[in-house]
């Protein structure tokens, strides 16, 4: 068997320096608002920031070594990891060996680190997806041996999704799911179908949990319990009005001296916007919309239907999920537990966000013809 050709492109130097400057100034915000926590707990205020600059060096590794890889080997190693990503749904699922934290069972404990099954499952699931629909353009077109067996290994994953439970985390695969097949040109009649389907299945999932419908009931109106379920958004939008244009000055919030809960975590742009203020906050956003315009912009210029498809793809997967984490920060959103990519303290969420930067880098390498600005390419999105 022939060895698959190595990419002789120049990778894309500005969507690698972006992901690098999203890093970065997550790893100073992470030290800023862990350190009293650290300090209380761990009697280290470096505890939370030294794990993560641990995970960052791990991230940037990973990237590294991915994005030396061939388009052809990101398609035939994707297809693996999606598998393998399914069997950790399942596995993280039996008790004793899931951890369960929060009455959520959703981390795998290696004892070295701790595995996050869904992270890396919504990566696998971009370029599977993409795979499938490179293969055979056509299959958008029919829901016999075409559609219907991608949706129904989606609604598997989806339910193992559900069992842990993560909410967001399957919300966010549908809606990239969504995107990929709009992208690979299903007729638009089929998605108004999928989204009358989708949107009651979702609205279901909210009533059949109270937690959850509480948590849309407290969206609606945050101030209507304060001190309780409401309490974590009520201190997230006190941070961003103490915080102003300019921000009270970087380790100076109050906010996070225990009044913001995951205040390195999921609610970590609170953070930033009551310490680096509205202009930090327009520039953080700014980095993420740099993030998939690159990626979008991988997929426009190449003729290779696979990586049309799986750069676009994960493009929207940066874009939804960073859009959810900051919509519920600021209230625009119901709370999901959605970290904000390359930003927020985790081991999981920092490692593959920078693998998916390796794939996308690996992506803008690729052997294929490259689509000119101009240039009219020989295979649409559509097919």
């Amino acid at each position: 068997m022939a060895l698959p050709e190595k990419p002789t492109g120049a990778p894309d130097l500005i969507l690698a320096a972006t992901a690098l400057g999203l890093v970065i100034f997550g790893l100073v915000m992470v030290y800023s608002a862990s350190s009293p926590l650290a300090l209380k707990k761990m009697h280290d205020p470096t505890y939370f920031a030294l794990r993560n600059g641990i995970f960052a060096l791990g991230g940037i590794a990973a990237l590294a070594v991915i994005s030396q890889l061939g388009v052809e080997q990101v398609r035939r190693l994707g297809r693996l990891a999606f598998w393998v990503c399914m069997g950790l749904l399942v596995i993280v699922l039996i008790p004793h060996v899931g951890s369960n934290v929060n009455g959520a069972q959703r981390w795998i404990n290696f004892r070295l680190f701790t595995l996050q099954p869904s992270e890396p499952f919504k990566v696998a699931l971009v370029v599977y997806v993409a795979h499938l629909l490179a293969a055979d353009p056509q299959r958008v077109q029919r829901m016999k041996g075409g559609l219907f067996p991608l949706l129904l290994v989606f609604g598997l994953a989806a339910a193992f999704l559900m069992a842990e439970p993560d909410f967001g985390s399957t919300m966010i695969c549908g809606a990239v799911l969504m995107g990929m097949v709009f992208v690979a040109g299903i007729p638009i009649s089929w998605i108004i179908a999928l989204l009358a389907v989708s949107i009651p299945a979702a609205a279901l999932g909210v009533l059949m949990a109270p937690y959850r419908l509480r948590r849309v009931t407290s969206f609606l109106d945050p101030w209507d319990d304060p001190l309780g379920s409401d309490f974590q958004l009520v201190q997230s939008l006190l941070a961003f009005g103490n915080g102003g244009l300019t921000g009270t000055g970087l380790g100076e919030g109050g906010q996070k001296q225990f009044y913001l809960p995951e205040a390195h975590t999921d609610f970590i742009m609170a953070v930033v916007g009551e310490e680096m203020g509205l202009l930090a906050v327009w520039l953080l956003i700014s980095l993420f919309g740099m993030l998939v315009w690159r990626s979008f912009r991988i997929a426009r210029m190449s003729q290779d239907r696979f990586v049309t498809l799986a750069a676009a793809g994960l493009g929207m997967l940066f874009g939804f999920q960073s859009l959810a984490n900051m919509g519920v920060v600021m209230g625009l959103l119901p709370p999901k537990g959605l970290t904000l990519p390359m930003v927020s303290y985790g081991g999981t969420s920092l490692i593959i966000s920078m693998a998916s930067v390796g794939v996308l880098l690996a992506l803008s390498r690729g052997t294929g013809p490259v689509r000119r600005s101009g240039g009219a390419a020989s295979t649409s999105a559509g097919g």
